[in-house]
């Protein structure tokens, strides 16, 4: 999208709430096509405009996790989970976040409450078999 283009939606008397949704939905195309620090920066857009959202909390702290900003990562993820503690997804980056970190136990708490929550998310449980695995061969 042209920034003429993102400039004219941005102006056009969109409620926040609508202009938060683009931002949003423009920072997961961006994430899609790998231009990490571009959607981090779609993302605080749309949390200038709508910081409820546990969703776009989420995706800022995936963003940061993959430009080596653990620290921030995480508080971005719990974040995320202060406005919706119910969020998998968001337990599941605060695993990410987390393993990252070196806190492996912690990791592994926010991982089984992601599947406490859905054991179905695939997310979790290819985490969750990661951290036990890389706990497996640091013990050996």
């Amino acid at each position: 999208m042209s920034q003429q283009k993102m400039g004219e939606h941005a102006h056009t008397g969109d409620s926040g709430h609508e202009q938060a949704a683009f931002w949003l939905s423009y920072a997961r195309e961006l994430w899609g096509a790998i231009r990490y620090p571009e959607a981090l920066a779609a993302v605080e857009r749309a949390l200038a405009l709508a910081p409820d959202d546990p969703s776009a909390w989420y995706l800022r702290g995936a963003c940061l996790c993959l430009l080596a900003r653990h620290e921030e990562a995480l508080a971005s993820f719990e974040e995320a989970l202060r406005r919706d503690k119910h969020y998998v997804p968001a337990w599941d980056g605060k695993a990410w976040a987390l393993g990252i970190l070196g806190r492996r136990s912690e990791a592994l708490a926010a991982v089984e409450e992601a599947l406490r929550l859905d054991p179905h998310y695939l997310q979790a449980r290819l985490r969750k078999a990661r951290l036990e695995a890389t706990a497996e061969t640091e013990a050996d």
